[in-house]
C-alpha cells in the first residue's frame, strides 16, 4: 500500500506539479499558492474516495497483483485529475 501512495505521489510531482495552468487566474505567485492549495484538496479528496488495498474491520490488506495495483493508481489519477479540472485547471 505504501508503494502505491509512494509511486502516486512521485507521478503527480514528475508528471502533474509543472503542467497545470488555471486561465482563470493572472498572477503567477497567486496562480503557485492557489495551486497548492487545490492540489491538497483533491489529494484529501482522492485518500476518502479511492480504497487502496483492502480497507476492512482490521482485516490484513489483501496481496495485489500488478494489474490491481495499475488499476488503483489508474483510479486514482484519472479522480485527481477531474477534481482539479472541476477546480478550473488544465494540463499545459
Amino acid at each position: 500500500m505504501k508503494k502505491i501512495l509512494l509511486l502516486t505521489a512521485a507521478l503527480l510531482l514528475l508528471g502533474g506539479c509543472g503542467s497545470w495552468h488555471n486561465p482563470n487566474i493572472a498572477d503567477p505567485a497567486k496562480e503557485k499558492e492557489i495551486f497548492k492549495r487545490d492540489r491538497e484538496f483533491c489529494d484529501n479528496q482522492n485518500q476518502q474516495n479511492v480504497p487502496v488495498g483492502a480497507q476492512t474491520d482490521g482485516a490484513p490488506p489483501e496481496p495485489t497483483t500488478y494489474e490491481a495495483e495499475f488499476s488503483e493508481n489508474y483510479a486514482y489519477t484519472t479522480t485527481f485529475e477531474k477534481c482539479m479540472k472541476r477546480r478550473g485547471w488544465i494540463k499545459k
